[in-house]
């Protein structure tokens, strides 16, 4: 028999194992990452399941390489609850479990196939247990496994309905208490439900003619058990599944007053035969393991390709590798830049001798420049001053200057003043003489601000007539020296 756990999840089958028919899904993903359905349906025959079941992989297209098989058998076939239990009560074997849930001796626990889960809500510890006929199952998995598929999961067909309802809803509401109800065409089923997890189930005919009688009164019945169960508060929500053609049959408005405000119809998965086999395929799919599952027993130890994700790490390992490369690519740009800038700085004392000669003169260098910034003469607003006040029919023809830097020195040195001279040039009055605005020039250019703050005197020298040669005009040029007093810098 075939129970093997590494399986492709490509495409499965998925099969609600009726008593009267067998119903079948065959969901396979594409290239592009859809699922496509397709969906058969044969009868039992003379309670001949092998045959039937061949029937069903024939229908569905199945013929060549063996496909992983995920079951159902009728939630009407399987007992199922859940209570609390105490600190540790949880290591008790299944069957103890089944036994003090049964309340009864006398139960023959050894004809029942049994799967419980542990987990926990409203802070409490509980336990879910489920169990169906023993030669029930056993007659699907050896059916199966006559056949070179493999059975995967077979679990009740609620627990596949609670799976597919969960998966298409909002994440925020997954995890709410939430009580399920799935209509089929003659029958109802509720689920009082916590995330994926069921936590009390039950069945009934469904009324023809007064389906909303129904519904509310499966909702109240569920939703009194929850103390039993162990949880604090009932659920606070209301979703109905499938026969949505009843909406307009039922009078929504009773329907609102005796449910919550909030309650939701959906399309699906209903009760229908297909709706459940498709919700089997799609949770196999899914990889939803942490379920109730018969076959949980007869499956082999998970292989170690199945454990260990090959992929994921071998992607890790090549990001790994390109940020190494990137990192070294980094560090190698960085250490060039440090040999060029090594090379590039000013040479140091290496030879063991006193670098402080050295550091003297460069602090005298930068103190003597700190100095000279501090104190140069901003030529630019001086010279536009100058040129603003002279006289018409003069204007400058040169300009020549000289500053010094001083440095701390041993011995005192004459330095020569600061000096600013205008060449310039200027037409004679008609008298021929010098123009009175020309001699007193001088006192006017002395008398500016950015003159007077860096020039102690003003003079005018140089002076002498001139005839232009192109236009036979008399004129005169002349000299204005700006100068500071001279003094020796120590």
């Amino acid at each position: 028999m075939n129970t093997a756990s590494d399986r492709s999840r490509s495409h499965v089958v998925g099969i609600l194992f009726g008593r009267q028919h067998l119903h079948g899904c065959h969901a396979s993903t594409t290239m592009l990452g859809a699922v496509r359905y397709e969906y058969a349906s044969v009868a039992v025959q003379s309670d001949d399941l092998g045959r039937s079941l061949a029937e069903l992989f024939d229908a569905l297209g199945i013929h060549g390489d063996p496909v992983p098989v995920a079951a159902a058998i009728p939630t009407s076939e399987c007992y199922f609850a859940t209570r609390p239990i105490n600190s540790g009560g949880g290591n008790a074997s299944p069957r103890t479990l089944l036994r003090e849930s049964l309340r009864s001796s006398t139960a023959k626990l050894d004809q029942l196939a049994i799967d419980v889960l542990n987990w926990q809500a409203h802070r409490r510890q509980l336990v879910s247990i489920v169990a169906a006929p023993l030669d029930r199952i056993e007659s699907i998995r050896e059916t199966i496994g006559n056949t070179q598929h493999s059975l995967q999961r077979l679990e009740p067909a609620a627990n596949a309905l609670i799976s597919a309802a969960v998966e298409n809803e909002r994440k925020e509401r997954r995890d709410r208490l939430v009580t399920r109800v799935f209509l089929g065409d003659t029958s109802l089923l509720a689920v009082m439900t916590k995330g994926t997890r069921a936590i009390h189930w039950q069945s009934m005919p469904l009324p023809q003619g007064d389906e909303g009688t129904g519904i509310v009164s499966i909702v109240r019945s569920v939703e009194a058990a929850y103390a039993a169960c162990g949880l604090d508060t009932p659920p606070d929500s209301v979703s109905i599944y499938g026969r949505r053609e009843l909406q307009s049959l039922i009078d929504r408005q009773w329907l609102s007053d005796n449910l919550p405000d909030d309650f939701r119809w959906l399309d699906a998965p209903s009760m229908k035969p297909d709706h459940i086999a498709r919700a089997c395929a799609d949770g196999f799919l899914a990889d939803e393991e942490d379920e109730f599952d018969f076959m949980r027993e007869y499956r082999e130890p998970l292989k170690l390709h199945r454990v260990v994700p090959y992929k994921e790490i071998a992607l890790y390992l090549v990001a790994a590798c390109a940020l190494a490369l990137v990192l070294l690519d980094r560090m190698n740009r960085t250490q060039s830049n440090h040999v060029a800038l090594a090379a590039s700085a000013p040479s140091m004392v290496t030879d063991g001798s006193n670098p402080r000669p050295e550091r003297d003169r460069l602090n005298a260098r930068a103190t003597a420049i700190s100095t000279f910034m501090d104190k140069r003469v901003r030529w630019s607003p001086m010279l536009g001053q100058i040129t603003s006040i002279l006289p018409d029919g003069t204007r400058l023809t040169g300009i020549r200057g000289t500053a010094t830097m001083s440095q701390k020195r041993k011995r005192a040195v004459k330095t020569a003043p600061t000096t600013l001279i205008l060449h310039a040039e200027c037409v004679l009055d008609d008298a021929g003489q010098l123009p009175a605005s020309v001699s007193k020039l001088t006192e006017t250019v002395g008398q500016l601000e950015t003159v007077a703050e860096h020039f102690q005197r003003v003079e005018l020298s140089d002076l002498r007539r001139t005839l232009s040669a192109e236009t036979g005009i008399a004129g005169a040029e002349f000299s204005i020296i700006l100068t500071t007093s001279s003094k020796a810098k120590g």
